[in-house]
């Protein structure tokens, strides 16, 4: 079985012109992560290309019926992920620097269960901190500014 040269992140509605093709004004674009000879990924955030659900099907030798279907799967399961991350931040950020004692009762506040079973609150608290992964898309680059019809830098 061949391996997959690509992986679906997600669809977005940020970029609206194909990573492939060139073709401008799309409703959406399919994120697609480049994946290495073994099929694992083979980049960062800013290795993510964008292609139009025709493009990305052609890519994956897929229909655009489930390549959209899957990015939309993709899309879902990594917003879950976001917001858990949030979710997280905003319990433990503000006692990540605080003192011992006040992270053992913010997390053992939250997790009860794990009071007296050896679990280290501190430990506990940094896996937190350190486990919500960098986010992507990565900010679409700056548009130009639209020139204003009928002036020019002559005038001014």
């Amino acid at each position: 079985m061949p391996i997959p040269k690509w992986k679906i992140k997600g669809i977005v509605d940020d970029y609206d012109t194909c990573g492939c093709c060139g073709r401008r004004g799309l409703k959406r674009t399919v994120a697609l992560m480049p994946l290495d000879a073994d099929g694992n990924e083979d980049g960062t955030a800013e290795d993510v290309v964008y292609y139009g659900t025709s493009c990305a099907a052609s890519a994956l030798s897929w229909t655009q019926g489930k390549v959209t279907d899957t990015a939309r799967a993709a899309q879902a399961e990594r917003d879950q992920r976001d917001a858990y991350a949030r979710r997280m931040i905003s319990i433990y950020a503000p006692v990540e620097f605080a003192p011992v004692r006040d992270k053992a009762r913010v997390y053992y506040g939250r997790n009860q269960h794990q009071r007296d079973t050896g679990v280290k609150a501190t430990e506990e608290v940094a896996k937190l901190l350190t486990r919500p992964a960098p986010r992507w898309p990565t900010p679409p680059p700056a548009r130009p500014a639209p020139r204003e019809s009928g002036t020019s830098a002559a005038t001014s």
